[in-house]
């Protein structure tokens, strides 16, 4: 029996993934996540249909564009996938992504890249660290060819070099580190 309270038996939610659903190959359109209801509900969306995605509140996520740089990717106006970022607390830290999610019906036509490409141009200086599953091989060939198109290279490193929380991670997770170092510019 479908639970009447439940958020995916939303209207607006249900119309939303119908809509993205039916969406034509088309141009990705970043734009900076605003601090407002509706951003907050386009991301609580794009969790809802995500596996592995935690679903937050719409004031938790409008919280977390607050506190974050926040980018949201959209096809034909349709919120499809945002990406997740912070700087590290002194000029020499990285550039800390913590989390890129794009809807499964519009994975594979350059959303995720699209999502990354902004948030590395958006910090240029700063070397860039994220933390991905052990198992997951596909997020790591998605990450090598963020760094090859910034000109930079991909490494792993200890799983104590960043703490977890500007991973987007907890300790517990089995998650390994990396770190996408950019080349240095030479004057």
């Amino acid at each position: 029996m479908s639970n009447p309270f439940s958020p995916y038996n939303e209207p607006a939610f249900v119309a939303w993934k119908a809509g993205v659903q039916a969406l034509p190959s088309s141009e990705v359109l970043i734009r900076n996540a605003d601090q407002t209801e509706p951003d907050g509900r386009s991301m609580r969306w794009i969790q809802m249909s995500c596996e592995s995605s935690n679903i937050h509140s719409v004031e938790g996520n409008v919280s977390r564009i607050r506190r974050q740089f926040v980018l949201l990717a959209e096809i034909a106006g349709h919120p499809v996938g945002f990406c997740c970022a912070i700087t590290g607390r002194t000029s020499s830290d990285p550039l800390f992504i913590q989390l890129v999610t794009v809807v499964p019906s519009v994975q594979k036509q350059g959303v995720g890249s699209a999502l990354l490409s902004a948030i590395a141009h958006w910090q240029p200086h700063r070397d860039i660290a994220m933390a991905t599953m052990d198992t997951n091989l596909a997020a790591y060939k998605f990450n090598e060819r963020l760094a090859r198109s910034i000109g930079g290279t991909i490494q792993s490193v200890p799983r104590n070099r960043f703490r977890p929380t500007d991973l987007g991670i907890t300790r517990d997770e089995k998650h390994r580190p990396w770190l996408i170092t950019r080349p240095q510019e030479t004057n």
